[in-house]
């Protein structure tokens, strides 16, 4: 029998279920928010009953009181369970959920959050002060959050007497959308508590990060497109740069990420879309990071950047890398699975096309990726629909590709031009390109010269 039976069983009719285990084992961030706002809702409304379905999940010997610091969600959640079922200090000694946490400068910023969110529910559970409702409970397939629904639960809290949890009302706030209904901010501007006025002043002016990727290989940053690769396997440093709110967890997200190639202890960067479905481009910083890794491979995984992808707000360097990056990396299922992503974007009026082309081009320049990746990469979009789009790549691409006065040509910069040709006249593409008219006007008649002079004479 589920939890959910055995709560109803026992309980009584109208309980609302908890779960099929007392806490989500390798869940997702939809599994894990059910969950939480599941049991808070039965803490409130039916304690007993949930403490009944959650008893005999408890039976075996716990090692958390042995863990210096509880880095994973399933550590809190067990956590939980056990202040819900017996409630008191941890077996072994009295220690507040503060001193669980692990230190902040080893987490990632989106896992901080969540981990943040878990630890104030886990010491509210512990003072008997937790509220009768989360606020941060998404009601969208993204992670978003209803901004009526979000007023309606302050509301309720200001009924009830209720105070806000910091870290809930924090992502409660990066969770709702950049469009807001006058009437639903005129209802907000009503509410009195600090939670209210606080969701108040968002809805009014939401932080908008300036935002940016450095490329460095060892100490030596790029600063120009055309500057090559080192000896290096290059680093990406994304920058964020926002005006303080005042909201700690949320200025700490967009502020520069951790540098570090290698996730966060206890991290699940799955969960990092929902965290701020509104705010992509700040998302997509915090995955490059862990992009670029020869060895081991990316530790960005395709269901995280297709993740990205569903979700809104602006776009700019960081979801236009993870594109690029997304089209050439061969093992994600094949390149087909990168096509998507794109197609995507393309759907939804979305696609960073001419900057998802030059950060194709600086994936060349500088790391272990062919040409003919990025050839294969965009023949399959192409014949997935997406020609216009492609050719609008093409047109960020070949600035950053082709050789500039001084660099050396090779065979590839001929084939891509030939290819370039390919894709405009099936576009219908009109308009010369610099990059390409500047090799038209060389003079000699070398294969790059010839192919710039053919593709030149038709977008002119």
């Amino acid at each position: 029998m589920s939890v959910q039976a055995e709560a109803g069983a026992e309980a009584g009719a109208g309980v609302v279920p908890v779960g099929p285990r007392p806490l989500p084992y390798r869940a997702g961030w939809q599994e894990l928010e059910d969950w939480l706002d599941t049991v808070v809702r039965l803490h409130a409304d039916d304690p007993e009953g949930l403490r009944a379905a959650l008893r005999r999940q408890t039976g075996e010997r716990t090692r958390l009181s042995e863990e210096r610091a509880w880095q994973h969600t399933v550590q809190w959640t067990e956590a939980m369970v056990r202040q819900i079922v017996a409630p008191g200090p941890e077996a072994g000694r009295a220690a507040g959920a503060g001193d669980r946490l692990p230190g902040a400068s080893r987490v990632s910023a989106p896992h901080w959050l969540l981990l943040r969110r878990l630890a104030e529910i886990h010491t509210a559970l512990k003072a008997g002060t937790l509220p009768p409702r989360l606020l941060a409970t998404p009601t969208t397939a993204t992670g978003g959050l209803d901004p009526a629904e979000l007023v309606s639960r302050i509301e309720g809290y200001e009924h009830a007497g209720a105070e806000a949890m910091p870290a809930d009302l924090q992502q409660a706030l990066l969770r709702l959308p950049r469009e807001i209904a006058p009437e639903v901010r005129a209802r907000a501007a009503l509410l009195a508590s600090e939670a209210g006025v606080a969701t108040a002043r968002w809805m009014g002016r939401r932080p908008e990060p300036e935002t940016g990727v450095g490329w460095f290989h060892g100490a030596r940053e790029h600063l120009g497109d055309r500057a090559p690769g080192g000896s290096h396997e290059p680093s990406l440093v994304p920058r964020i740069r926002a005006e303080p709110t005042g909201l700690e967890l949320v200025d700490r997200l967009l502020s520069d990420p951790r540098a570090s190639r290698w996730q966060a202890d206890g991290d699940d960067p799955a969960f990092w879309p929902a965290t701020m479905p509104s705010d992509r481009e700040v998302v997509a910083l915090h995955y490059l990071p862990h992009l670029l890794c020869r060895r081991h491979g990316s530790h960005v995984r395709l269901s995280e950047v297709e993740a990205v992808a569903l979700t809104d707000g602006p776009v700019g360097e960081g979801v236009a890398l993870l594109v690029a990056h997304c089209l050439l990396h061969g093992e994600w299922r094949g390149r087909e699975s990168g096509v998507k992503v794109l197609l995507d974007l393309t759907a939804r009026d979305d696609l960073p096309a001419a900057e998802i082309g030059r950060q194709l081009g600086l994936l060349l320049r500088r790391t272990w990726f062919k040409p003919a990746a990025v050839r294969r990469a965009l023949e399959f979009a192409a014949a997935g629909g997406a020609r216009d789009q492609v050719w609008r790549i093409m047109t960020g691409f070949l600035p950053v590709h082709l050789p500039g006065p001084g660099e050396r040509a090779h065979a590839g910069h001929t084939r891509m031009l030939a290819f370039a040709l390919q894709l405009a006249r099936s576009a219908g593409a009109k308009g010369a390109l610099p990059c390409v008219a500047e090799l038209a006007a060389r003079e000699g008649a070398t294969g790059l010269v010839r192919e710039a002079r053919r593709l030149h004479a038709h977008l002119s």
